[in-house]
């Protein structure tokens, strides 16, 4: 007869020496999970005019105008190649402006222009309510400590 042990939290089920993975206790599992419910949750209340990247790039752009696009890439936590890629996107768009630095010409540096000042604005309180909708399921004194586990998984 097989020997089955469950240990808990790992969520790994041991039968003989085989490991079995407990999906849905599996952190992997429960992040796609998560993020199938946010994609979800941002197309019902923010729309598909602006992705989540996006507007974190944007929000990025807020809070340092005129920041070189590094800089930004890594305020949004995206690499080098996607952010690259989607500026010129929001560039095309009309919604950020791009110049050469003066003093380094390999630097770009980066602004809202009026419409992405706009859109962003317009998005924050669907971006609030997709929030609020995440953590609805915790209690109101669980929702710092779950953003500060989250933020540390994600080595933010």
């Amino acid at each position: 007869m097989a020997k089955i042990a469950r240990l808990e939290p790992a969520a790994v089920v041991f039968t003989d020496s085989r490991p079995i993975l407990d999906a849905q206790r599996a952190i992997g599992y429960l992040i796609r999970v998560s993020q199938q419910v946010h994609t979800k949750l941002w197309s019902e209340h923010v729309g598909a005019e602006l992705t989540a990247p996006q507007y974190a790039v944007l929000d990025a752009l807020e809070l340092e105008p005129g920041a070189d696009q590094r800089t930004v890439g890594e305020l949004a936590s995206l690499d080098k190649a996607t952010m690259a890629e989607m500026v010129s996107r929001l560039v095309r768009r009309g919604l950020v402006q791009r110049r050469r630095d003066p003093s380094d010409g390999r630097r770009n540096l980066l602004s809202l222009s009026p419409a992405g000042q706009d859109l962003l604005h317009r998005s924050a309180a669907g971006v609030a309510q997709v929030q609020r909708l995440l953590l609805a399921p915790l209690e109101e004194h669980e929702h710092e400590p779950a953003l500060a586990l989250i933020a540390k998984a994600a080595r933010l």
